[in-house]
């Protein structure tokens, strides 16, 4: 019963660090959006926060960490953190994409080292296609195919890459 009323701490955020490019060329002064949810922090409300891209494109923000009670209640303690980090533009690359994310994922309350790692490497080229990656985080606290849907290109003996349903081997089988 006591275990109720205990707060526990709920990573909405790692760290993230990572760099727009277009065509290989920085991205200076756009705006990058962070987008975070959880039921058991300001009743599920968005929070959302922002930064620019420095003269290399660069871009960071801080870890966030909350307190909630919600991970010890028998209902909410699968409750899922909802994170997207995405560049909005006016030119998008096909009428219905007016987003490119970078990161939109649903996760655990608790960190999950693989994906902390991959959210310091958001690195993007605007030309890059959407892919999803199945990141085998079973080992840490996570699923066996934790699904993130990104224009980053990542590689690693826990990462699957998929685009249009399609298994690939290499990112030259999308360009």
């Amino acid at each position: 019963m006591f275990g109720l009323f205990k707060r526990h701490d709920v990573e909405m955020s790692p760290e993230v660090r990572g760099c727009i490019t277009d065509n290989g060329k920085p991205v200076v002064g756009i705006e990058v959006i962070r987008s975070l949810m959880y039921q058991g922090y300001e009743k599920g409300k968005e929070q959302v926060e922002y930064a620019l891209t420095d003269t290399k494109g660069r871009f960071s923000f801080e870890k966030k960490i909350i307190k909630s009670r919600l991970p010890g209640d028998i209902f909410g303690a699968n409750m899922p953190v909802l994170q997207s980090i995405y560049i909005e533009t006016d030119n998008p690359k096909d009428q219905d994409d007016h987003y490119y994310f970078l990161w939109s994922t649903s996760k655990s309350w608790r960190s999950i080292p693989p994906l902390s790692e991959l959210m310091l490497k958001l690195n993007g080229d605007l030309k890059n296609k959407k892919v999803k990656h199945l990141i085998d985080a079973s080992n840490f606290g996570g699923r066996q195919r934790h699904v993130v849907s990104s224009i980053c290109h990542w590689q690693g003996e826990l990462i699957s890459t998929y685009y249009n349903n399609e298994l690939i081997a290499s990112y030259d089988e999308i360009t």
